[in-house]
């Protein structure tokens, strides 16, 4: 892989898939907010929950991908990575999405467990491990694993398990949508050793900056405590509202456990800002996010979900358009 397109680590955000009221994908505004994410400082996540992946033919996701990826080169972020989402039903379809993806222009992958199976998978560890260990010995790019028990039907993988997963030389790093710091701490210190690291310090160094294994929180709403216990970045999906302002907090943690008291200080009033953000974020869900976007940002930013995630009720927009209107003051500010 290209030295210029490694995985960098901080703060990166899922992408919301723009659609136009007739649910089709509004591919000028996906490319236009990936510009607005990239020069606020944040990691592109392509086609996750946010980006409403599963809703989306093969087709159109090579397009997503095809088009982010040359919404960064045109403007100033060829150097950039793009991290995509490839999951589906099967060892053998993720595969084939996954390389796909890799010709469109995606650099990493991230992968989650598929749920449809999950009454037969759930109890079936082995089959789980040997679903993503096929898919590390297959894909093109490196894969990171995704572990979200609420969008897999309640799978739930362990640290011991990710850390098996971790010694493969195809996967990079771990994306934490389970909100276990405790468990992620078990997977950045084993994955920062020692012993880890005489087995994958050198692939690793090929898939990303620091040559660290990827340890990251699916929430901003604890990037501090994160941060303090060895994860290496996260994911967040509030990134799509208020960029600025997460890439702000991230870059005062660094500084702050760094020994900086005057940005530990800034970055705990950060905290208590993004926690509170975030968690209104996840109450309103991808369409609060999407309305956010044509509120606040820009109309057509967001659009419509497909079905049958529901429309926006006017509980929702109450929601943004009153508990959120100071976060998007204060990322104004910025």
């Amino acid at each position: 892989m290209s030295a210029s397109r490694l995985w960098a680590g901080g703060p990166s955000v899922p992408l919301v898939t723009a659609m136009n009221a007739d649910e089709s994908i509004n591919y000028d505004a996906l490319a236009k907010q990936t510009v607005r994410l990239a020069k606020a400082g944040l990691g592109i996540v392509l086609l996750g929950t946010n980006g409403e992946a599963s809703h989306l033919s093969n087709e159109e996701r090579r397009k997503c991908t095809v088009v982010v990826r040359k919404a960064l080169d045109d403007n100033g972020f060829k150097d950039e990575p793009l991290l995509v989402g490839t999951g589906s039903g099967s060892a053998e379809t993720t595969i084939t999405v996954t390389k796909e993806a890799a010709e469109a222009g995606a650099t990493h992958s991230i992968v989650i467990t598929p749920g449809y199976f999950s009454f037969a998978m759930g109890r079936d560890r082995k089959a789980i491990k040997d679903f993503f260990k096929k898919v590390f010995d297959n894909s093109p790019i490196p894969v990171m694993i995704y572990n979200f028990p609420g969008a897999a039907a309640g799978i739930d993988l362990n640290s011991d398990e990710i850390n098996e997963l971790a010694d493969h030389p195809n996967c990079f790093g771990v994306k934490l949508t389970c909100a276990m710091i405790g468990k992620g701490h078990r997977i950045a210190a084993y994955t920062q050793s020692e012993e880890f690291l005489a087995k994958r310090a050198s692939n690793l160094k090929n898939q990303t900056v620091t040559g660290q294994f990827q340890v990251l929180p699916g929430f901003s709403e604890s990037t501090l405590p994160a941060l303090l216990s060895r994860h290496t970045g996260c994911i967040t999906g509030t990134g799509n509202a208020i960029p600025k302002t997460i890439r702000k907090l991230w870059d005062a943690s660094v500084a702050g456990l760094k020994g900086d008291a005057n940005a530990l200080a800034e970055a705990l009033k950060l905290q208590d800002r993004v926690a509170e953000a975030d968690w209104t974020i996840v109450k309103a869900g991808i369409p609060g996010t999407k309305y956010f976007l044509d509120h606040y940002v820009e109309e057509g930013l967001g659009g419509p979900a497909r079905l049958p995630i529901g429309s926006i009720t006017d509980d929702v927009k109450k929601l943004i358009e009153v508990d959120l209107k100071e976060a998007w003051e204060y990322e104004q500010s910025l």
